[in-house]
């Protein structure tokens, strides 16, 4: 661990604060400015979550970010779903994520990366690891 890690200074985690900036710079250029930041929070847990190999639902999401970014989420984070799972007469959506449901219970539904979903989380993590997922 770094001295200044270890101390808890800001300067000890200026490299990661830097990596992290990179993803979320990757994620600015391919996002529409419509997107609010805890919309983009709630599609990074989601993103990540899927893969990790855990994909996870919209309130396990939501109570996993919680406080003030979960209040808005309830409607908003469809900004991000498949045309298949959008709702009708709504605005387009980006296709990032698309609901899967549960085989053993079909009341709960898992958010999963779509292909392009995945392409944007790749260049996410490229940006911060610098490796290919």
């Amino acid at each position: 661990m770094k001295e200044g890690a270890k101390n808890g200074s800001l300067i000890g985690h200026v490299a990661d604060l830097r990596s992290f900036s990179s993803g979320l710079l990757a994620l600015a250029e391919v996002t529409p400015e419509r997107v609010s930041a805890p919309q983009l929070l709630f599609f990074l847990f989601a993103g990540l979550a899927d893969l990790a190999g855990k994909p996870a639902t919209f309130t396990e999401i939501k109570e996993m970010v919680g406080g003030p970014i979960s209040r808005s989420l309830h409607t908003t984070y469809k900004v991000f779903l498949s045309d298949n799972d959008r709702e009708p007469g709504r605005q387009v959506a980006l296709g990032w994520l698309m609901r899967e449901t549960d085989r053993s219970d079909n009341r709960r539904k898992y958010l999963r990366l779509t292909k392009e979903g995945r392409e944007v989380m790749t260049e996410v993590v490229r940006a911060i690891t610098g490796e290919d997922i």
